[in-house]
């Protein structure tokens, strides 16, 4: 059995996390809104968290309150909390639902992984296309007219025709 408990330094990473709902909505679906509303729980309990547990030193209590005083409350807190509402509040699965709860986490992480390689690559191709502007914005005054008109065949074939009808640059209504 296995039960769904992180540690408490992985709660607080993982409420530190602030995912995009919208565009997970849109993408996977109405089961995104359950899974936010269990992180929004989990960032509550996690916020009201202790930063470290101590256990109980009963022994201690026993010499400040008596053996019989601490019999009762050790009694209570084992019998009660441990081996009832704890036990009630943790819930544990199979191994059938923990690998469905694997495959379905190793399902999002690969389509979340192949969103950030598709955007990645696009962010590149953008950054080289401005790298390549910017070069030519740098360079433009340093070309030669044929070399301008290598580069932009449209701007060339125009001054043409206005050099064969007389017009100069600027100068056409």
């Amino acid at each position: 059995m296995y039960r769904r408990v992180a540690t408490l330094a992985n709660r607080r990473i993982l409420a530190r996390a602030s995912p995009k709902w919208e565009y997970l909505t849109s993408k996977f679906g109405a089961e995104v809104n359950e899974f936010r509303s269990n992180m929004e729980q989990m960032e509550a309990v996690i916020g009201k968290a202790p930063k470290k547990i101590t256990p109980i030193d009963f022994a201690a209590w026993e010499s400040k309150v008596g053996k019989e005083a601490v019999a009762a409350v050790k009694d209570q807190w084992e019998n009660q909390w441990l081996k009832g509402k704890k036990a009630e509040t943790m819930v544990t699965f199979d191994e059938a639902e923990a690998k469905k709860m694997k495959d379905e986490c190793a399902a999002l992480v690969a389509a979340a992984q192949d969103f950030e390689d598709t955007n990645r690559l696009r962010l590149r191709e953008i950054e080289m296309s401005i790298a390549i502007l910017q070069n030519e914005i740098d360079n433009i005054d340093d070309l030669e007219v044929e070399d301008l008109a290598k580069r932009y065949p449209k701007i060339a074939e125009r001054a043409e025709e206005e050099v064969k009808e007389g017009v100069w640059a600027g100068g056409r209504d």
